[in-house]
Order: C-alpha cells, then sequence, then structure tokens
C-alpha cells in the first residue's frame, strides 16, 4: 500500500503539472542545443564568463565537492523557484540563460568526452533543473490566478474574508510548487554526491578502456 500510495503521489504531481514540466524542458534543452550550436557568435558575450568559471576551477576557487556543488546548484533552482513571483518571466529566462551557458561550454570541448564527464551527474543536474523550472511556472500560475481575484474582490464583503477565500481556492497549486521545488532539491543532492564522487574516476575509467 505504501508503494502504491507513492507511487499515486508521483503521477498525480506529474499528471497536475505536465504542461510546466515539458514547458521547462523545452526551454532548458533547447536553449544548449542554441547555445552548442551558436558558440561563435556567443564568444563575446559568454566568453568571459566560461574563462572565469574555468579559471575558478582550476586555480581552487570554486571546490568541487558535494556541498559546494549542492549549493551552488540550489541558488540556482531558488532563483528559479522564487522567480515565479515574476508572473515565471524571470524563470523563463534564467532556464534559458543556463542552458545557452551549458550548451556554450559544452562546445569547448571534445563531445564525447564532455559527455563522458558529464552524463553521470548531468542526468540528474538537467532533471532536477527542469523541475525546479516547473515548480516556478506552477508558483506563477498560483500568484497569476491569485492576484486575479484580488483584482475582483467586492467592497461589500471583508477584505480578509476575500483574502483567506484567495488564499485556500490556490493553496494547491502553491502545495505542487513547493513539493516540485523539494524533490529537485533531493535530485540535486544525489547529482552533487555523483559529481563529486564519482563522475571524475567513472569518466577517467571510460576513457582508458576505449
Amino acid at each position: 500500500m505504501r508503494k502504491d500510495s507513492h507511487s499515486g503521489f508521483f503521477i498525480g504531481l506529474y499528471k497536475r503539472n505536465e504542461t510546466f514540466l515539458l514547458l521547462s524542458a523545452v526551454i532548458l534543452l533547447g536553449s544548449m542545443v542554441i547555445g552548442y550550436i551558436l558558440s561563435g557568435l556567443l564568444d563575446p558575450i559568454l566568453g568571459g564568463v566560461f574563462e572565469g568559471f574555468r579559471k575558478s576551477v582550476t586555480e581552487g576557487t570554486l571546490q568541487l565537492t558535494t556541498l559546494s556543488i549542492f549549493f551552488n546548484n540550489f541558488k540556482v533552482a531558488i532563483v528559479l523557484y522564487a522567480m515565479g513571483f515574476s508572473l515565471g518571466v524571470f524563470s523563463a529566462y534564467y532556464l534559458f540563460f543556463n542552458g545557452i551557458f551549458t550548451g556554450y561550454v559544452a562546445s569547448k570541448y571534445y563531445l564525447p568526452t564532455f559527455l563522458i564527464y558529464t552524463i553521470p551527474h548531468g542526468i540528474f543536474e538537467v532533471t532536477a533543473i527542469i523541475i525546479a523550472g516547473a515548480a516556478g511556472f506552477r508558483l506563477a500560475s498560483g500568484f497569476f490566478n491569485f492576484l486575479k481575484g484580488i483584482s475582483k474582490m467586492n467592497d461589500r464583503i471583508p477584505i480578509r474574508s476575500q483574502l483567506g477565500y484567495l488564499v485556500e481556492a490556490n493553496s494547491d497549486e502553491f502545495k505542487d510548487s513547493l513539493k516540485l521545488f523539494i524533490i529537485a532539491v533531493v535530485i540535486l543532492f544525489i547529482a552533487a554526491i555523483i559529481e563529486a564522487n564519482f563522475t571524475i574516476p567513472l569518466g577517467n575509467y571510460i576513457r582508458g578502456i576505449t
């Protein structure tokens, strides 16, 4: 019974948020492709950012430990989620920028090598970012409906009562957004463990036998 209830929870959460998950996936994955294909055009914009990132890794400024990787990605997820209060506009922009930058970075390496050293944790990381983006869009939907309700408030009914009704009416959307965000955070922690402890040894092993 417990397994069934968990399955029902995740299936129900997916079905209620399928549109937002697909939108988030299209924006992120599509922008990755754009960043890879148009990397030459993006050099003047992203070249400095990439060099700064690479320098921080090689000099040890950016530590590749489980916690440092997790908190770095957590900051991305929290921005995606919180920007739901911008009605999802900045959530979409931030997804797009992260996808563009990831695709751009991939273009700077031999692609098979890049994939070997990113797929083990990247599958989890990309999935989590997609879910965090969807959480932001779900939050945006609930916030939009709340604002729409405020615009239609009746002067003859106590404001407190109407606000309470609007909060209750949109609570399921806010709850779903929070559930999605928590799931994204858990997956990001798993991704950080893999990236810090297993990705490089596994990549070296695969390169050694090919």
